[in-house]
């Protein structure tokens, strides 16, 4: 029932706002339902607690679903979620990062949010490295068709390979239909070879099956060498009906316009919703939810107490968390760069980053195989590269993929507690 109730709301939103896309968030709503009621640990009464764990929505366009969800933890209002698409509303077409409502990643263009999961992942790999299981959290991405096709998600889904981070959980919502066709028009690649090729953990489930999600979730969390990839075969606008009454599910005209009229009616009427008053969140799913947020407070209050006997057994320790997490800028001495009048930029700023790399603990320098080039060694000949099994490292080797690292890095500043840096060259130019 909730996730038919997320079905709800989401469809409303976007037959309200005369704009958006139905289609996915209809089918998405099994997943994400199953991941907020039983699986992801966050503490409601502090939405910015450095040991939660962090879910990234790829497909921006799949805002109705997060939202939704969101509404049903209490984080949104239903007048919030009237507002879709609207001037100044809290609720905009795509979601953008608000910590405080539970919105981890502001999603733009499809892929981006497969890199920023992955530099998340990374900052979690490289905090537990140095403060131990404190930081000890999951990350959870939802990705789809659009963003498998997207160039960076392959770097993305290479690097977390190679890394084996296996703190990162990446549902893939395979509905096989886009915003103009059937994905079988534009792709024939096997997407599960292709995430296996790179080291990744892959489950093949039926994604409107919450026994399946719920299972393949819990073999992804036992996972403890390679990035999990759960397929989840999902049915574009799952539950939707046409105006005759027919079906209107794995139709690519649902992806990214309302379902109007008496499609919209019927499909209310389908979900068990009143077209006269969709906007509502039934008896049984509030008791759901306040259910889980009993839950929640008994397992952070763990985690707290934990953290505290932590903090009281490793007092440097709990006082780095709290300035890596506090926002404030590093205590650098700067009297200590050496500078050589006259030479290269680039030199200059491997004198800079040598520095910091001893300075700034909490600091990741990042290189897309130009450290000899752009001097980044600077950095690297103070510490060592981030590699598989082995995080205390503090150099990131991103291989020849420029975005993906610079998105990366993006994901590890979404997570927090890490100050990343990209060295590259801003621009090459060939003049005649």
């Amino acid at each position: 029932m909730a996730a038919d109730n997320i079905r709800i709301l989401a469809a409303s939103m976007v037959e309200k706002a005369k704009s958006g896309h139905p289609g996915g968030a209809m089918g998405g709503a099994d997943f994400i339902n199953t991941l907020y009621s039983e699986f992801l640990v966050y503490d409601p009464e502090n939405p910015a607690w450095e040991g939660r764990d962090r879910f990234f929505l790829d497909p921006g366009h799949m805002a109705p679903m997060l939202y939704s969800q969101l509404a049903l933890i209490g984080k949104y209002t239903l007048e919030d979620l009237k507002n879709l698409r609207q001037w100044g509303s809290v609720t905009p077409g795509h979601p953008e990062r608000e910590i405080e409502r539970g919105i981890e990643n502001t999603s733009g263009p499809l892929g981006q949010g497969h890199t920023f999961a992955v530099g998340a992942a990374i900052a979690a790999k490289f905090l537990k490295a140095r403060l131990g299981d404190v930081m000890n959290q999951t990350i959870y991405a939802y990705i789809s068709d659009g963003g498998v096709q997207e160039e960076i998600s392959q770097g993305a889904g290479r690097i977390a390979g190679n890394l084996g981070l296996d703190n990162l959980i990446m549902f893939y919502d395979a509905n096989d239909i886009q915003l103009s066709t059937k994905t079988e028009v534009v792709t024939c690649e096997d997407t599960a070879k292709k995430y296996e090729a790179w080291g990744w953990y892959v489950q093949k489930i039926d994604g409107n099956d919450v026994d399946q999600i719920r299972e393949a979730i819990k073999k992804a969390q036992a996972e403890k060498e390679r990035p999990s990839l759960i397929i989840g075969h999902c049915v574009m606008g799952k539950g939707a009906r046409k105006a005759d009454g027919s079906s209107y599910e794995s139709n690519c005209a649902t992806h990214g316009a309302p379902l109007g009229g008496d499609a919209y009616i019927n499909t209310m009427k389908n979900l068990g919703a009143d077209p006269e008053n969709p906007f509502q969140i039934f008896p049984e799913v509030q008791a759901l939810y306040a259910k889980r947020a009993e839950e929640l407070k008994k397992i952070v209050a763990e985690r707290y107490a934990a953290k505290a006997a932590w903090a009281k057994a490793n007092p440097e320790k709990a006082a780095q968390l709290a300035e890596w997490f506090s926002g404030k800028a590093p205590k650098i001495d700067w009297s200590k760069v050496e500078q050589k009048a006259g030479s290269a930029t680039r030199s200059a700023s491997a004198a800079v980053l040598g520095q910091l790399a001893e300075q700034v603990p909490n600091m990741i320098c990042a290189s897309a195989d130009l450290s000899n080039s752009d001097n980044t060694n600077g950095f690297l000949k103070k510490t060592h590269d981030i590699v598989k099994g082995d995080f205390s490292g503090a150099f990131f080797e991103a291989g020849v993929a420029e975005l993906t690292m610079a998105c990366c890095c993006i994901g590890m500043a979404l997570h927090g507690g890490v100050i990343p840096a990209c060295g590259t060259f801003f621009v090459f130019s060939n003049c005649p």
